[in-house]
């Protein structure tokens, strides 16, 4: 485990975890994706017109909107970025533009299904709950090899190197197991998105 992610993980369990994650300081191989400026290198899709704005390096959407999709694609990876969702919201990352780790409000709830914060959509439901309040930063970190994937929310693993085969919903194509974008989803309700980083692995995550 690196560092930083073992530093969030013991915050975590101490129920001290921060507002977002300062120990994240991307190495050899890691990728910017969101420049914090403009939407460089970003396209988008969806039913609704775009409200998607920039401000003090954040990117987000006060409403329901287009979703947001990268122009280069990647199959195995590693994924950072903090993302803040309003009260009842409800938002996701596809990666490869077809595997939705779902990204909602479910601060406290107690019986965790796959559409809540940190699992899989229609696939794995969390194995915890690591969601912050409404309002509040929260930070995922994703590792994606083959079709084993591995969440972790805010220090706490919510999906450990599960299989996912096929499409989870709402995706961009069905070319399972091909290179595929990093899609964001502003479709249902408001988000804002920071700090946006990948880290591309060889075939297989070694």
């Amino acid at each position: 485990m690196r560092p930083w992610l073992a530093c969030l993980t013991a915050l975590a369990a101490a129920g001290c975890a921060p507002d977002h994650a300062p120990g994240f300081r991307p190495g050899p191989g890691w990728v910017r994706l969101f420049n914090g400026t403009d939407m460089a290198g970003w396209k988008l899709v969806g039913r609704y017109p775009s409200t998607w704005r920039i401000q003090d390096g954040v990117l987000g959407s006060p409403s329901e909107s287009d979703n947001l999709y990268t122009e280069r694609q990647f199959l195995d990876f590693e994924l950072h970025l903090e993302f803040k969702l309003p009260r009842e919201g409800n938002s996701g990352a596809f990666l490869r533009g077809r595997k939705e780790v779902q990204l909602s409000d479910c601060f406290g709830r107690k019986t965790l299904e796959d559409t809540d914060c940190g699992g899989i959509f229609g696939k794995v439901a969390p194995r915890v709950n690591a969601c912050r309040p409404p309002g509040q930063w929260n930070t995922l970190d994703v590792t994606m090899a083959g079709a084993k994937i591995t969440v972790v929310l805010n220090g706490a693993t919510t999906v450990d190197g599960a299989e996912v085969r096929g499409a989870t919903g709402g995706q961009l194509d069905e070319r399972e197991g091909e290179p595929g974008a990093l899609m964001l989803q502003a479709d249902h309700s408001a988000v804002w998105f920071r700090n946006i980083w990948i880290r591309p692995l060889p075939r297989g995550g070694s």
